[in-house]
């Protein structure tokens, strides 16, 4: 069983996957507009509905068990063909197009449906507003036209969320890096904390502090001092371990957060990362780097955060370009 796609799939997809709204935990501003479409329309069944690529899936669902279904089962997935009116469905089992869908004659017994396209303000059919039944009904006028101004209020909200995460990642990223910012790097450190609490993973801690930096910047100017710090972050993101965090602190100080079982071994790769991109551009630039690795459930935020800033002096006072790494629940402490 096979259903057409529109013109624009591609472009439609891409659009979808932008919002980032796909296999998120339920909200309840969708929650709600689900629950009105269903009591103003009288029917028992109503989702909001997003067509991925191969599936149909259900950001708000009531009256019904189903997260998601094959796309070639999905009504919602005809109803994007024409985005500007609801698709009504008065009987299943009497539409050639699906009368024998197992979602008709299977358990689910739909029989009655309608779906009001979810349409960007780039005009991209996302998905539906849908409402269904198990026994064949008719829908007036009033009740189309308010499925349609409900699916608009989908697209609202999620054009709102949207610009919501935005702001939320540029509040935690560093403009001219791309990197996280200090304030991404504590967020991310408290989780770190709480689950070494909860779990006993240990995490490890970078703290790096560019040497000769000051002097490239002024004498060859901010704009390369900039571009210094871009490659810096660069290199950065090449070296991070999955699930790891890297931030931009401020000036040229940068940190990187995260969990390895040879942590020694990732900060030395990225002093040596840093040190050979450095002299390729003809910078003599290196870094100074101080790695903090816990194993220890009753430490606090700010003991990382101290413990790693002056495992970072140390490795300055000893000559600069090295590594000082510290098992902070125990005594040991080596340099690289």
């Amino acid at each position: 069983m096979t259903v057409p796609t529109p013109a624009d799939e591609a472009q439609r997809i891409a659009a979808l996957r932008a919002y980032e709204v796909l296999d998120t935990a339920c909200e309840a501003s969708f929650d709600n507009i689900a629950r009105l479409a269903s009591m103003v329309t009288g029917c028992p069944i109503a989702a909001v509905s997003f067509t991925d690529v191969e599936r149909q899936w259900f950001k708000a669902r009531i009256g019904t068990d189903l997260a998601e279904c094959p796309r070639e089962l999905a009504f919602c997935a005809h109803a994007i063909l024409q985005p500007d009116r609801p698709m009504v469905v008065d009987n299943a089992a009497q539409d050639v197009r699906f009368r024998e869908n197992p979602l008709v004659n299977g358990p689910a017994s739909l029989r009655f449906y309608a779906g009001a396209p979810l349409v960007n303000p780039a005009g991209q059919p996302l998905g539906t507003l849908c409402v269904m039944d198990r026994r064949p009904r008719r829908m007036n006028t009033e009740h189309r036209q308010a499925l349609a101004h409900l699916a608009e209020t989908v697209v609202t909200t999620l054009e709102l969320r949207r610009a919501m995460n935005q702001a939320r990642g540029a509040a935690l990223s560093d403009p001219l890096t791309d990197l996280g910012n200090r304030r991404a790097l504590l967020d991310a450190l408290s989780l770190a904390v709480a689950r070494h609490a909860a779990s006993g993973v240990p995490f490890t801690l970078l703290y790096l502090d560019l040497d000769g930096f000051k002097q490239v910047n002024d004498q060859q100017g901010h704009a390369t001092g900039d571009r210094v710090l871009r490659q810096v972050a660069e290199v950065m993101r090449g070296g991070l371990p999955a699930g790891g965090c890297a931030a931009r602190l401020g000036g040229d100080e940068f940190a990187m957060l995260f969990t390895d079982d040879w942590p020694e071994a990732v900060a030395e790769r990225l002093r040596q990362a840093l040190e050979t991109a450095m002299s390729w551009q003809g910078w003599a630039v290196t870094a100074s780097i101080g790695a903090v690795t816990v194993n220890d459930a009753g430490l606090g935020l700010d003991e990382v955060l101290a413990a790693a800033d002056a495992s970072m002096y140390r490795a300055k006072g000893a000559g600069k370009n090295r590594v000082q790494h510290r098992w902070l629940s125990q005594v040991s402490e080596t340099a690289a």
